[in-house]
């Protein structure tokens, strides 16, 4: 039932960016005043309670995940259409914008490339990564955080498991930024789709030349090879099966591991009481990162497209519809999180929606999870803390992942380090 209050009050997620943590705000108050409420500032409904997302997340409703092409394409006239060939042929093959049974299928044969043992195995790497990181903060405590800290390990990680050279590590920023800015924002326009094809063009490229080196050569142990190698019940990727998978798991795979670092940063830095939590327990730092990720809400939204008419609370849905389910508002639910606006590191984060749970679960969770709990642990060991010095965080346009372009910060080492 409409009230004068929910019919007067819109959030406008095309603001997200501009809007930076007020965007939370917004999403709670909106929760608690119509949480399935039809957005004329978003062009679809945004679903906010946990009870709700968790439905729809584990298939309850006609929802679709062929949501992009109609976003990014739907409303575009054919000459601009005719400009973007490459994302036109790939955003179809990406898993995430697939369902039943395609989806599966595909899913099946990735979950091999980031198993516990790849995980495992890539361990190392990360540690000593995450040491010369340090490191370089010791010795440079003042320092942009975004760009020369964060994105370099995941990015040097995702790197080595697909047995790329590290050199390319300094062209992942601008593939990640133009994949957020002109396919992560609905109705982006047509310069910052012109960036995303240019992305997709060069990692095609890319990719298509490993791919052809590797033909008929004893297989390399990376991601590339195991991609090429999978099969399940005798079935296999097609190339552009391939392709598609790569491009995404190369940006989706470092930059949103990246902007938990950096959010998780920002958060720790205002939260002094959880980083010494964090530094006194680091047998439980498993589950206070998991705590930041709740609050630091980089996980922010998944957008599906009604596949049919349905009823959801009295609420008439149309097929065709965009539907925007908000994790940032669902993991902020009362119901579920007491006081969910407090970090609290002891608090019980199993209906969590950081990582997607249902049947899009996300595929590279035990590999983020490791990534970040290496990083803050050996972060709090040998620092006190970080002074922000940007008078306010800069945040992306997207709404599925935040991030920000950059954090200038001012880190604070432990007394028995600066004597090391």
């Amino acid at each position: 039932m409409h009230t004068d209050a929910s019919r007067s009050f819109d959030v406008d997620l095309s603001m997200a960016g501009k809007l930076g943590n007020e965007v939370l705000a917004q999403l709670n108050t909106l929760r608690e005043l119509e949480p399935i409420h039809w957005s004329a500032a978003s062009h679809g409904w945004l679903i906010t309670r946990h009870a709700d997302v968790d439905d729809a997340l584990q298939g309850r409703f006609p929802l679709s995940l062929r949501r992009i092409e109609k976003i990014m394409f739907g409303p575009m006239p054919l000459e601009e259409l005719e400009q973007l060939p490459m994302l036109r042929r790939f955003i179809p093959q990406w898993p995430v914008d697939m369902d039943p049974p395609e989806h599966t299928r595909i899913r099946k044969l990735l979950v091999k490339a980031f198993s516990r043992k790849v995980v495992d195995g890539v361990r190392p790497f990360v540690q000593e990564r995450v040491k010369l990181l340090m490191e370089t903060l010791e010795r440079q405590p003042e320092i942009e955080f975004n760009e020369e800290i964060t994105r370099q390990l995941p990015g040097s990680v995702i790197l080595k498991l697909f047995g790329l050279p590290q050199e390319n590590i300094s062209r992942l920023k601008d593939w990640a930024n133009a994949f957020q800015e002109g396919i992560g924002v609905p109705f982006a326009d047509i310069e910052a789709k012109k960036l995303a094809e240019k992305a997709m063009a060069e990692m095609t490229v890319l990719f298509e030349s490993e791919i052809a080196s590797r033909r008929g050569t004893p297989p390399k142990d990376d991601l590339i090879a195991a991609l090429m190698a999978a099969t399940e019940d005798g079935d296999s990727l097609s190339e552009d099966e391939m392709l598609g998978a790569l491009q995404l798991a190369l940006v989706a795979g470092h930059d949103t591991t990246s902007a938990t670092l950096t959010l998780g940063l920002a958060a720790l830095a205002d939260h002094p009481d959880l980083w010494e939590h964090m530094y006194r327990h680091p047998e439980k730092l498993l589950e206070s990162c998991m705590e930041l990720m709740r609050f630091i809400a980089m996980s922010t939204a998944q957008i599906r497209v009604a596949a049919a008419d349905y009823e959801w609370h009295g609420k008439q849905i149309r097929k065709g519809d965009f539907v925007f389910l908000m994790f940032a508002a669902a993991n902020r639910d009362p119901r579920v999180f007491p006081d969910p606006e407090r970090i609290d590191p002891e608090r019980n984060n199993d209906r969590s929606m950081v990582f997607a749970p249902g049947l899009h679960h996300c595929i590279g969770h035990m590999l983020a999870k490791m990534q970040v709990t290496e990083f803050f642990g050996e972060l709090v060991r040998r620092f006190e803390g970080a002074q922000l010095l940007d008078p306010r965080l800069d945040f992306m346009s997207q709404i599925a992942f935040r991030g920000l372009y950059h954090l200038n910060v001012r880190m604070k080492p432990r007394a028995r380090s600066r004597a090391a």
